[in-house]
């Protein structure tokens, strides 16, 4: 048997740490540590975001955008300790940290169809996500208050204005600032006043066109449908749908007030009207403060209306704001308590700010100013508030706990059209006009042969004058020119007998009627004329040429 020698392995005594084997697990390693490394250098801050609520986004995977770029991803949904909104914890890109300052502001990106129009389509496919505006600084802050809607942000130059209404006449945030019908800025807040009785407006005005804004300056709410009958032409138009949608506001600024010195001072609030047509009306103390004062009435005040105007001597000075009616059980009467505005600058000088204003009005009260309504249509009954001066009523404004009281008087009791047009009507509602036109029916029905015998022997009567006046030159040649007056007085005894029988069918009618008294005087004019032709036929019996040489 075959004996085979095997090899001798010799035995290492030390340790080997570099070998091929070790070579794949060590290059992973230094894979693994890059990216690590990597996922370390873009790892930001842990940021916190309250909402009000989770408009789709989902842990893990909806991102944070900005300016379309993704700086960070949601990592966490939870609700708040009281459970009336929502905690948002995200984990922001490192390059974004500088962004992460008291200018940061975040809101959730979702389809979105409102007053402002369509938004957020773009999630429909992709999903909800969250949005982030900012700019460099400094400090980090790691907890946000998101908000519920998209600001508005626009790094133009311009300048802010704040407007007043006391609607908010369907102008939102977003909604177009106009001048001369060219856009030239927008609303970018819509809120209401401290007080609660106004809506405020801030507009934003781009830096080109600020110098169309000035003290002169007035702002009304664009009509979305306008029509104008000037010129004896038919203008119509109407706004856009974007406009019928957001609403828009309008500047005019009159054109003589660009060359003088009508610089801003900067505190102003402007009056925002609700239509060109409010605009024109004449306006006293125009874009100043207003003071609200009580005004009560012991007379219906049915046609007075919120936004009804305050005026005086044809100037409106304020508005009706609020209108509460009481029924009094003593009285059994129904009074109103109106509240209205009116401007505390209408009764001083613009320029003169040393005096108290709210004692100028009172003053006034004192000489006899005192309020009383008005109509301004009587035919719709349309009413208003009219400030006037009565001597004869002296009294002063009552304070009260929270708004003054301005004292009434009550209107004098006088009729208006109205009250004519109705005692017109019935009057005419009380005339016999049915038995009058039955009287008349029956008259002319009993009597319709008579008046056609009547008329027979008119015309016959005027068709015998024609005839004898045609040949009267034929008879003061011939013989028969003797015969004339007795002619002519046949005709008259006939056209006499025929008004007779006229006469008595008048009288029959109405024997004080004026036509009845016209036809007896002409009655006794024929009647005069008969006579008359009758001696003269006398005188032409006894001498033929009397009429030519006379009857000597």
């Amino acid at each position: 048997m075959k004996k085979y020698n095997a090899p001798r392995v010799k035995e290492s005594r030390g340790v080997q740490l570099l070998t091929t084997i070790w070579l794949v697990p060590f290059i992973a390693m230094i894979i693994a540590l890059w990216l690590g490394y990597q996922y370390y250098i873009k790892i930001g801050s842990t940021i916190k975001i309250k909402f009000e609520s989770n408009a789709g986004l989902i842990e893990n995977q909806s991102p944070i955008k900005m300016r379309d770029v993704t700086v960070g991803i949601v990592k966490k949904i939870s609700l708040t300790d009281d459970g009336r909104g929502v905690i948002i914890t995200a984990r922001m890109n490192r390059d974004v940290s500088k962004y992460l300052n008291n200018k940061a502001k975040f809101w959730i990106v979702h389809p979105d169809v409102g007053s402002h129009g369509v938004s957020g389509l773009d999630t429909i496919v992709s999903g909800s996500y969250i949005e982030l505006y900012g700019k460099k600084g400094q400090e980090t802050i790691h907890d946000y208050i998101g908000l519920e809607k998209s600001p508005i942000f626009d790094e133009a130059k311009g300048s802010y204005f704040v407007l007043s209404a006391p609607q908010s006449y369907n102008i939102s945030e977003g909604s177009k600032i106009y001048y001369r019908m060219l856009e030239v800025g927008r609303v970018e807040r819509v809120g209401i006043s401290p007080d609660g009785t106004r809506i405020n407006f801030t507009i934003f005005v781009k830096e080109e066109y600020v110098r169309f804004v000035n003290t002169k300056s007035k702002f009304y709410t664009r009509s979305a449908f306008n029509i104008d009958f000037s010129n004896a032409n038919l203008d119509m138009n109407i706004a856009p749908i974007s406009q019928l949608v957001h609403g828009g506001i309008a500047i005019y600024t009159p054109v003589n007030s660009l060359d003088k010195n009508n610089s801003l001072k900067g505190d102003e609030i402007f009056i925002l009207y609700k239509n060109l047509s409010q605009l024109k009306t004449k306006q006293l103390g125009v874009n100043g403060d207003y003071i609200t004062y009580k005004f009560k009435f012991k007379e219906p005040t049915i046609s007075l209306k919120i936004g009804s105007p305050i005026e005086f001597q044809g100037f409106q000075i304020g508005y009706i704001s609020d209108i509460e009616n009481i029924y009094n059980n003593k009285n059994k009467t129904v009074e109103s308590i109106v509240y209205g505005f009116i401007q505390i600058n209408a009764f001083t000088n613009k320029d003169d700010d040393s005096i108290d204003k709210k004692e100028i009005i009172s003053n006034l009260v004192k000489r006899g100013l005192v309020a009383k309504l008005s109509s301004s249509l009587p035919i719709i009954g349309s009413k208003y508030i009219e400030l006037v001066f009565d001597k004869s009523h002296k009294a002063t404004i009552v304070k009260g706990d929270r708004y003054d009281i301005f004292p009434t008087i009550k209107t004098k009791s006088k009729k208006d059209i109205m009250d004519n047009l109705n005692d017109i009507l019935v009057k005419l509602k009380n005339l016999p006009l049915e038995n009058l036109l039955n009287s008349y029916a029956n008259l002319a029905k009993e009597n319709r042969k008579p008046i056609n015998s009547l008329v027979k022997n008119l015309n016959k009567i005027v068709n015998n004058l024609n005839s004898t006046i045609g040949n009267i030159n034929d008879f003061t040649s011939q013989k028969e020119f003797a015969k004339l007056p007795k002619s002519l007085n046949s005709s008259l005894k006939e056209v006499e007998n025929t008004l007779i029988d006229l006469q008595q069918l008048t009288q029959e009618y109405g024997g004080n009627s004026k036509f009845a008294d016209q036809l007896s005087v002409t009655l006794k004019a024929i009647s005069e004329a008969s006579k008359s032709f009758d001696k003269t036929n006398k005188m032409l019996g006894r001498k033929s040429n009397a009429l030519v040489v006379g009857d000597e």
